[in-house]
């Protein structure tokens, strides 16, 4: 299935997601002792993650002696015994996804505010807040807000960027990942260069690459090229390079320039105003020429 995913502050990672049932009872509460997440209505079972005392949750549906909860980007059940009411406002929630067409992000929580951008089915939004019935999100610096009935979440909960490298150290994994990503970013070729694009409709050199990498395999970039180039394992040769990396370009040391290395000299980017998304190689020419260096993520 393609994601389609909004640059957004929070770090996401995304599995096979699940509608939220009973939205309409949304509202925030803190579990008042450490617990486990259940995949059902019961102590046995499938336990999907733990939730640590203190912590505040989405309270999605209280209808039944477990309620259904939404808590670092996963949706379960807990003991009601352990979830007390809680004020409407910041609740980290992780990674939410659009579950229908044509979804409104609004600037306050209620439907006669401005709407700010219209997301379609599997669009993919960080949530970090309950308000009012809806959730809050962030896209690039400005909040907004989606109607609670129109998010879905996953079984699997957030993790760092450290955790997903941990989780995909062995090169077999490595290698599905990168497979994974590269057939994705394939999805976009021809798309417009624009300047400050972060969405299938134009996106810039790191709009590219922070869309591609946090809706094939949900990891979050950070969204410049000169900040993407600072954050990962450097790689200082061309033959060094393995698919999935980062390739980074610049005159003297600064870089601002970056697309993603597919391997055999070639490399797919969102090069420049009046071109689109393509491959290039490294191989020579310009970027052979201003190659600074590689970003190792997977």
């Amino acid at each position: 299935m393609k994601m389609k995913h909004v640059k957004v502050v929070l770090t996401t990672a995304l599995s096979a997601a699940m509608v939220i049932g009973n939205a309409s009872a949304l509202y925030a509460g803190v579990n008042t002792a450490s617990t486990n997440l259940n995949f059902r209505e019961s102590a046995g079972g499938t336990v999907i993650g733990a939730i640590p005392s203190g912590a505040r949750v989405a309270v999605i549906d209280n209808t039944s002696e477990w309620y259904r909860v939404a808590y670092n980007g996963a949706i379960g059940y807990v003991s009601a015994d352990y979830i007390q009411y809680s004020e409407d406002g910041d609740v980290d929630l992780g990674t939410g996804i659009v579950n229908e067409d044509s979804v409104n992000i609004r600037t306050e929580p209620n439907t006669d505010s401005e709407v700010m951008l219209q997301l379609n089915t599997d669009d993919c939004v960080d949530v970090n807040g309950v308000v009012d019935g809806w959730y809050r999100v962030a896209i690039d610096d400005t909040a907004g807000y989606i109607y609670a009935d129109y998010l879905t979440f996953e079984h699997t909960m957030t993790d760092t960027p450290a955790q997903h490298h941990e989780a995909a150290a062995t090169q077999e994994q490595s290698s599905a990942e990168a497979d994974k990503l590269l057939s994705y970013a394939e999805k976009f070729l021809g798309t417009p260069y624009v300047y400050g694009g972060s969405t299938p409709s134009g996106f810039d050199c790191s709009g590219f690459t922070t869309y591609v990498f946090r809706n094939a395999l949900g990891i979050s970039l950070p969204r410049t090229s000169s900040e993407q180039s600072q954050t990962y394992t450097r790689i200082n040769s061309i033959s060094e390079l393995k698919p999935g990396d980062l390739v980074f370009f610049g005159n003297g040391s600064k870089v601002n320039h970056v697309g993603i290395y597919v391997g055999e000299g070639e490399f797919i980017h969102s090069p420049h105003t009046g071109s689109y998304v393509k491959y290039d190689t490294l191989n020579s020419g310009n970027y052979y020429k201003n190659f600074m260096w590689g970003g190792r993520v997977l």
